[in-house]
């Protein structure tokens, strides 16, 4: 059973992988179907975040959510755009220290909705920075081929925010933690 458990999990993840690779291949070929329509995405960050709190207080970290009571409507595939902040804030939890914090924040100025996911996590070195969202790049060397990821969830991230319209920023300063910010137009 233990060695069919392996195979399973390894299985799943080069699955994973795979889906990975085709979705990055078909938006890089300008072929990613988006399914628009109007979506509220207060509604999707609810569900992501009820959905990772269990992981985050399962690893002792509080998941906040500074969120007004109703955002406007934005045009967008709300699976895509789940997918985009479902691995910000995976990615927040699995790099924020037992006791931290991740913070997911959201506000509509000036024609645009922007989504900010904040940890207190270890932070990305100056030198890293530039190359996050370079497809297989990983920060942490050591995790390479781990079953953690392979380097692809940053780079399809910000092409799917880019099919929106919208723009991707990371910000981090080691020791103090990270905040990935979104802006997508109204």
């Amino acid at each position: 059973q233990y060695a069919a458990q392996i195979i399973h999990d390894e299985s799943a993840r080069l699955h994973r992988m795979v889906e990975d690779l085709l979705d990055l291949a078909r938006i890089e070929a300008g072929r990613l179907d988006l399914n628009q329509r109007s979506v509220q995405l207060d509604e999707i960050l609810f569900g992501i975040i009820e959905n990772l709190t269990v992981k985050a207080d399962e690893n002792d970290i509080t998941l906040t959510r500074n969120l007004p009571e109703s955002l406007p409507r934005i045009a967008g595939d709300g699976d895509r755009l789940a997918q985009v902040f479902t691995n910000l804030i995976d990615n927040a939890i699995k790099h924020t220290p037992t006791g931290g914090t991740v913070a997911v924040e959201a506000v509509a100025q000036n024609q645009e909705l922007i989504v900010n996911v904040r940890d207190t996590g270890e932070g990305i070195p100056p030198e890293d920075l530039a190359r996050v969202f370079e497809r297989f790049y990983q920060v942490d060397k050591s995790r390479q081929g781990s079953r953690s990821g392979a380097g692809l969830g940053l780079a399809i991230t910000r092409q799917i925010v880019e099919a929106h319209g919208g723009k991707l920023h990371v910000a981090s300063k080691l020791g103090e933690g990270t905040v990935f910010t979104v802006w997508l137009p109204l």
